[in-house]
């Protein structure tokens, strides 16, 4: 056992063998079960030891107040959650408290506080993420009084009782910068930095043109008050389409929460796509597209000439000097719709 956090009487501590039958009473507790996995779902000494014995990726402790265990805690490394791809070194986290006498004392805040405050200190998290089922009114309190937000329903994303419940997914994000949704008020800057970026505020591709000063989209503000990303999107019938993607700032982050964003605006409109189409000579946003779990679906040849009879400007030679001719199309199933 090794103690992770102390702070004012409680302790995290990393859970051992001994520590079986403090979770077999816990989860054998009617009260307890209501909350965490159902009353009809009653642990044995075995099920205890497959699911929190283990030797894997997440990190299991128990919730120690003046050396008495009272708690379970757990934290791992997380890519997405239903489709929605989450930025790098994220992590999600459950927990609860097993002894009901201590429930309603403003421990369940502190103790979440410490470990988020650790996950993000010492493990260097970028993102920390939970999914409390949305009747869990105690739980959502608490974590709001951390610093996470709800972002969107999970729509039948836990078995509990009998019965598919929904979840929130909520949010806690470090990061030093602020994300909004675009609004009528921004179209000026916008404007302004497309027109430096990219010639004009006209993007032409093969599925449209667009003004993408107008269009919806979410901008990344940093402490200053700079616009430190933006990206654009369109709403089709059947899909979301992600029309331009612009970080001003390179490795912190913000195209990640940027694509969050607009991901999580899908799961909201209940799209369970979203699509994108990029130059043949832009392998940077190939390589990030795809590590977030999109699919190149086709080469529209010649699409990129095409729209250069439009607009002169788009340059014939793009990135490492490859000439521009070509759009790929890549895109991403999410999961709006739970599997039961």
């Amino acid at each position: 056992m090794t103690i992770l956090i102390e702070e004012n009487g409680l302790d995290i501590r990393t859970i051992d063998k001994e520590d079986e039958m403090h979770l077999l009473k816990w989860l054998t507790n009617d009260e307890v079960l209501s909350y965490y996995e159902g009353r009809d779902n009653k642990y044995t000494i075995d099920k205890v030891r497959n699911d929190f014995l283990v030797d894997d990726n997440e990190t299991r402790c128990l919730i120690y107040k003046e050396n008495y265990p009272i708690g379970y805690i757990q934290f791992y490394r997380l890519n997405e959650v239903r489709g929605i791809s989450l930025p790098a070194n994220s992590y999600g986290m459950d927990q609860f408290i097993g002894e009901p006498k201590y429930w309603n004392k403003g421990i369940g805040t502190r103790v979440v506080n410490m470990v988020v405050n650790y996950i993000i200190d010492q493990l260097k998290a970028s993102l920390v993420v939970m999914d409390p089922k949305t009747s869990n009114t105690r739980a959502i309190t608490c974590y709001e009084n951390v610093g996470f937000e709800r972002k969107c329903v999970l729509s039948k994303n836990e078995f509990h009782e009998g019965e598919w419940r929904n979840c929130y997914l909520m949010v806690y994000d470090p990061c030093e910068y602020n994300i909004q949704p675009t609004q009528e008020e921004h179209q000026v800057k916008l404007g302004n930095l497309f027109t430096t970026l990219w010639g004009s505020t006209e993007m032409i591709v093969s599925s449209g043109v667009y003004d993408i000063s107008r269009l919806d989209g979410f901008i990344a503000y940093n402490e200053s008050g700079d616009i430190s990303g933006v990206i654009t999107y369109y709403f089709h019938e059947s899909f979301l389409e992600i029309i331009s993607l612009d970080s001003l700032v390179e490795n912190n982050g913000v195209g990640s929460r940027l694509l969050m964003e607009v991901e999580i605006a899908a799961f909201i409109g209940e799209l369970n796509e979203v699509s994108l189409l990029t130059t043949n000579d832009n392998l940077k946003a190939l390589r990030f597209y795809q590590r977030k779990g999109y699919r190149l679906t086709s080469i529209k040849s010649d699409a990129v000439n095409q729209a250069r009879v439009q607009k002169p400007e788009i340059p014939e030679v793009g990135y490492h000097q490859i000439p521009v001719h070509d759009e790929l199309e890549l895109r991403k199933k999410l999961k709006v719709r739970a599997t039961i």
